[in-house]
């Protein structure tokens, strides 16, 4: 399994697609697997939506999206044949609507869908593109009464979202570049594929652009974001996904292919040019947004394997992979915010998902200094055997007293203890500076998850066993009470939240040990102080329901 792709809400359900490989636990010619749900905690498995079952998507029915029409849900997603003729997957768009249409289907479930007889819908690339690099249609908007949506690939080299138009969901022109890798960072400087040279897709200057996504939240007061996935061979990890905001894109004007060269959104915000910033320090890739009725957005993330032996996004599978027999999860839903004081987008779990947890183990605080460095939380293990747990760590630190020191790092965070030898610590490193002769403040932080001693399967020299980084602050810095960790523990996978989202981190860990899980908080200081934490510890249920 890998990426998310159509995402909807249609009356009182949720659907989510992904790509899907029935066949092994390795990357192949992709499936839109699909399930349901009511709350956005419990979800049904429900049949395959899509097959690669046409000429023009025999090898595969690649990432896209959905948008709902006049009621009616629409998937776009990209088809690809012809790899054994040109080498690559030539790669067009395509369009599928449920059967029978609602309001008429008596199937609240949507399991029957049907490919338009007009595929593809999208066939020809701007002047500039290629159609090996040529995919992931986007959720569409409208605007001056005409749809559109944001085209991935590359454009003489560049990577590129490419903007099409429809004034009936069938028939689509090309309007121009909504925006590119040099529109993006403006440092990147991408040669034309000229006299028959091709263009690298994954490379370290210049490379493509995959799953584009463009939209808005409250607060942005007229601005957009723009969100796209790259690869990079040699960079670790090698998938990412970045996002930048913008300024309204305005009126569209269709374009020649002649006039592409700026795009039509521009990364520049609150009059200032707008660096491209991860959306998780973590391996997740790939990620996709949707709007619910009541105007959230929610955003999920395929998050890939890195186990030992994995290389790149573990397409092809390793010994590990393959006896487990399956490949690759998805992220809690994410609400996507804005927070104005750190010109940022946030992104921290839906409030549904607490409908997951099914005990509480602990509750309770602990005040660690440096002669009590690390506290265990006691709990009873439950049937899951404590790796599925809900865990919200706050943390208050004391300054030091009685020092000259104008500055005081620190960490403080969690560490989940798989057996006797093998453990994961999440934590939270930062530094107290003095404000005042009384008063100090947190003015720098960053989250992280160190795996060094996670053991089995896991990689341990993986982002050099530390998947993390830093966490944006106030310019004058964070109260010391005003730290928080949240830790969502499924199995391998462990969703790392950093001040109610402002840092992510998606990890994974492999221990084989089949003791049960246990945590432990912990805190240490470089000057003299303390820290009091405070931690609330929930088992998770299951979210796979027969029926919604």
């Amino acid at each position: 399994m890998n990426d998310p792709n159509g995402m909807f809400q249609l009356g009182a359900l949720y659907h989510v697609f992904f790509q899907y490989n029935s066949d092994a636990a390795i990357w192949g010619p992709p499936s839109w697997g699909h399930v349901v749900s009511s709350d956005l905690a419990h979800w049904q498995r429900l049949p395959t939506a899509l097959e690669p079952d046409t000429p023009y998507d025999n090898n595969g029915v690649f990432s896209g999206s959905a948008t709902v029409v006049n009621g009616t849900p629409i998937l776009l997603y990209t088809g690809v044949d012809n790899f054994t003729e040109y080498g690559y997957y030539y790669q067009t768009q395509a369009m599928a609507t449920p059967s029978p249409l609602p309001p008429s289907n008596p199937d609240p479930l949507l399991t029957h869908w049907t490919k338009s007889a007009q595929n593809p819908i999208i066939s020809n690339t701007p002047l500039g593109g290629s159609h090996s690099q040529f995919r992931d249609p986007a959720t569409s908007w409208q605007q001056d009464g005409r749809h559109y949506t944001a085209i991935g690939g590359q454009l003489d080299c560049s990577g590129s979202a490419m903007l099409y138009s429809s004034s009936d969901y069938t028939t689509w022109e090309y309007v121009g570049l909504l925006a590119s890798q040099t529109g993006a960072d403006p440092s990147a400087e991408c040669i034309p594929a000229d006299n028959g040279d091709s263009c690298d897709q994954f490379g370290t200057g210049c490379r493509s652009w995959e799953c584009p996504d463009f939209f808005t939240v409250p607060g942005l007061n007229g601005g957009y974001a723009l969100k796209w996935s790259d690869q990079v061979l040699g960079r670790t990890p090698y998938g990412a996904d970045w996002y930048v905001l913008g300024n309204t894109p305005g009126s569209y004007v269709v374009a020649n292919d002649s006039s592409y060269a700026d795009g039509l959104f521009t990364s520049t915000y609150m009059e200032a040019a707008y660096t491209p910033r991860l959306l998780d320090y973590g391996s997740i890739y790939a990620s996709k947004s949707f709007e619910l009725d009541d105007g959230r957005r929610l955003m999920m993330n395929w998050v890939f394997e890195t186990s030992v032996g994995c290389s790149g996004q573990c397409s092809a599978g390793t010994a590990f992979t393959n006896a487990s027999g399956w490949q690759g999860v998805q992220t809690i839903p994410r609400v996507v915010t804005y927070d104005p004081e750190l010109n940022e987008l946030v992104f921290y779990p839906t409030v549904e998902v607490e409908q997951l947890r099914e005990e509480l183990l602990y509750q309770g605080s602990v005040t660690l200094n440096q002669t009590t460095p690390m506290v265990t939380a006691p709990f009873i293990n439950t049937s899951n055997d404590g790796r599925q747990l809900d865990i919200i760590l706050n943390i208050t630190l004391t300054p030091p007293t009685n020092t000259s020191g104008i500055n005081s790092t620190f960490e403080a965070g969690v560490m989940l203890i798989h057996d006797s030898i093998t453990s994961t610590r999440v934590l939270l490193i930062g530094s107290m500076t003095r404000v005042t002769s009384t008063t100090w403040a947190v003015s720098s932080l960053g989250v992280y998850v160190d795996r060094t001693l996670s053991g089995g399967a896991t990689n341990t020299t993986y982002q050099g066993g530390h998947e993390g980084g830093a966490v944006s602050v106030p310019s004058g810095g964070l109260a010391l009470d005003d730290l928080q960790l949240r830790v969502l523990v499924d199995h391998s996978l462990l969703e790392v939240f950093a001040n109610q989202g402002r840092g992510r981190v998606a990890s994974r860990v492999y221990p084989l040990s089949n003791d049960s899980w246990t945590v432990s908080m912990f805190a240490t200081m470089q000057l003299a102080g303390s820290g009091v934490l405070s931690a609330v510890i929930y088992a998770m249920d299951s979210c796979w329901v027969d029926s919604v």
